[in-house]
């Protein structure tokens, strides 16, 4: 289940190390469940229905040069567009890094989205780096899977979503859009940003004000930025 096909046709992949693979039991669907017998802490992943293996075998399950000791199998759970629910989403349009795939998912998680919107051309959400880099986070929101962008945008359009994209060039501040209402987040490449001829599909366009030097910031970290602006609007309007 290293090949995105595999993962395809067995409806399931694979969680590594400690920490995600106590999410996926708690929050997922674990088909199985396996931990280095000679791991010191074996006999605690054998109480919680382990399957006992030799490190050799979990080296096999794993892309990592050191495994962590405990792998488990868990289905892979999607959702289509129309299914998403709650008022605050993120879409990955063409974000083809798994870092920062899972650095959006944990923000995402972390600002209280219900769902993160893996777009056709970006990175696998079930790789199994960017399941290692939501530490575990993943199960915790809806995923939507390859739908293209247009077709997402109008799903979440019809929802009542206000679709908000990214831009560096953009002068007008996250600040100044109102982020209390449901907002679909849409975030683009790592090298291009948002596709020009994607612009139609979205209402409004925000920068983050800079005052230094750099000319961008990392897309994990500008879509982190923008995920707790929407937070901070929203606690200010709470508290008014």
């Amino acid at each position: 289940m290293l090949r995105r096909n595999e993962r395809t046709r067995a409806g399931a992949f694979l969680v590594e190390g400690p920490i995600p693979v106590g999410e996926a039991l708690a929050h997922g669907e674990v088909r199985d469940l396996f931990v280095d017998a000679e791991a010191s802490f074996a006999s605690d992943w054998l109480a919680r229905g382990a399957v006992a293996v030799s490190g050799r075998v979990i080296g096999a399950l794993t892309d990592t040069s050191t495994p962590q000791g405990v792998v488990a199998v868990a289905r892979m759970h999607t959702v289509g567009p129309s299914e998403v629910s709650g008022d605050l989403v993120v879409v990955l349009s063409d974000v083809r890094d798994p870092g920062n795939a899972g650095t959006l998912v944990r923000s995402a998680v972390a600002a209280g989205a219900s769902a993160v919107v893996f777009c056709s051309g970006s990175v696998d959400p079930f790789n199994p780096k960017t399941v290692r880099s939501t530490a575990g986070l993943l199960f915790h929101v809806d995923v939507v899977a390859g739908a293209g962008l247009d077709v997402a945008s109008g799903e979440l359009r019809d929802k009542g979503f206000l679709m908000i994209g990214a831009d560096a060039a953009s002068t007008k501040g996250p600040d100044e859009v109102d982020l209390t209402r449901p907002v679909a987040l849409v975030l683009g490449n790592e090298s291009w940003g948002i596709e020009e001829a994607s612009g139609r599909l979205l209402d409004d366009v925000v920068g983050i004000p800079m005052p230094g030097p750099a000319e961008s910031l990392n897309v994990g970290i500008a879509g982190s930025v923008l995920l707790f602006e929407a937070v901070r609007q929203r606690r200010a309007a709470g508290a008014g």
